[in-house]
């Protein structure tokens, strides 16, 4: 499989193609977690997984978000993702134990260790027993206690508290997101050994993301290389049993894991041609960018070298490959999606942008302008 067949294949697995997800939260439980730093990109990520003729919109992403059908937190490597409810439990009991390691240091500089992280934590969990608390709120609570509340160390007693499963993202108030009790939001279920978790994990990565590798789940997931080899075997064991079994396709030497279904393409009788060329405006942690350990050669033009990240924007891609940045309108002035493209677009790929920019407005729910900037030669 040279990369031109690992993009195709990737994209259609992500749910970026044929077949998509039923909805937003379907989409979040099938991958087991999807990173989200960017708020409102990061809902943009999850409704392009959805049919465009049911795509939803910004305020049907946050309405799912306000009732809990996804969540968001820290987890992981760690960094902000959504959770769907029902694996938020043990997906945090899974990784919480090697992310407080990870934290160690800066609990220590922060002073968000001990006694003061107990009481900074039970002070929190006070807090949202009595509903949905924004941070401004959690501040005051900690600052009359004498406790850290400001700053990198407020940073870090969010994090333990939410590593703790004490607290987890509520309903949003205005423009502002709250915290709200962990088990208010994440039904009950019973603890799993660590061992299960990360195999069931593992197999979600596969089937979500495949073909991948194991370097890919170390680096998506920050588990070691050596947890990875052994859950993608008792991944591949447990697939085989189950009835859906996992494949070991060769990418330019290298072999990856894939679901063995996807590779016989979309159900026998239906048909869903894809537009060509494709344009998709992708957010910057998106996951099928993000999804994959470094240097990423499946983004890349022939040539090209990295993700430039000297503009701070999102992901212009062409047919599964890296030509641009992008960004979405500012809160303020007149709406602007801004482009930068790496090369110079035919009518077909103007036509294939504009039509691209439409979904983005569906999505934000209003018209917005076009800024193309001069083309910039990556380096």
């Amino acid at each position: 499989m040279d990369l031109a067949a690992l993009r195709d294949l990737r994209l259609r697995v992500q749910g970026l193609r044929h077949p998509f997800d039923a909805s937003a939260a379907e989409s979040v439980g099938r991958f087991g977690a999807v990173q989200a730093q960017e708020f409102v990109p990061a809902q943009w990520g999850l409704a392009q997984r959805v049919p465009p003729e049911s795509r939803p919109d910004a305020a049907a992403t946050l309405a799912d978000l306000d009732a809990g059908r996804i969540l968001r937190t820290h987890v992981l490597r760690p960094t902000w993702h959504f959770l769907h409810p029902d694996d938020a439990r043990w997906v945090l009991e899974l990784s919480a134990e090697r992310v407080h390691r990870a934290n160690g240091s800066m609990y220590r500089t922060t002073g968000v260790e001990g006694e003061v992280a107990a009481r900074a934590v039970d002070v929190v969990a006070t807090a949202v027993a009595d509903g949905h608390r924004t941070r401004a709120e959690l501040t005051a609570a900690l600052a009359s206690a004498g406790l850290p509340s400001t700053g990198v160390p407020m940073v870090y007693v969010l994090m333990r508290a939410e590593l703790e499963r004490v607290v987890i993202s509520g309903a949003n108030a205005g423009k502002q997101r709250t915290y709200a009790a962990f088990d208010e939001r994440v039904p009950p279920s019973s603890p799993r050994d660590r061992d299960d978790a990360l195999v069931e994990l593992a197999t979600r990565f596969i089937a979500s993301r495949g073909p991948v590798t194991d370097r890919d789940f170390a680096t998506w997931s920050g588990f070691t290389l050596a947890d990875t080899r052994r859950a993608f075997v008792e991944a591949i064991e447990r697939a085989d049993a189950g009835g859906r079994p996992i494949a070991t396709v060769d990418v330019e030497g290298v072999a990856h894991l894939v679901e063995a279904a996807a590779l016989d393409g979309p159900a026998s009788g239906t048909s869903h041609p894809e537009p060509s060329p494709r344009v998709d405006l992708l957010q910057a942690y998106d996951e099928y960018i993000m999804g994959y350990a470094p240097p990423r050669a499946y983004l890349h033009r022939p040539g090209d070298h990295g993700l430039h990240a000297e503009f701070p924007l999102h992901a212009l891609m062409l047919d599964g490959v890296m030509v641009g940045r992008w960004a979405p309108p500012q809160a303020s002035g007149t709406p602007t999606v801004r482009i930068v493209p790496w090369m110079a677009f035919t009518p077909d790929r103007e036509r294939a942008l504009a039509a691209s920019v439409v979904e983005l407005e569906r999505f934000l729910g209003r018209e917005v302008a076009v800024a193309v900037e001069p083309e910039t030669s990556p380096r």
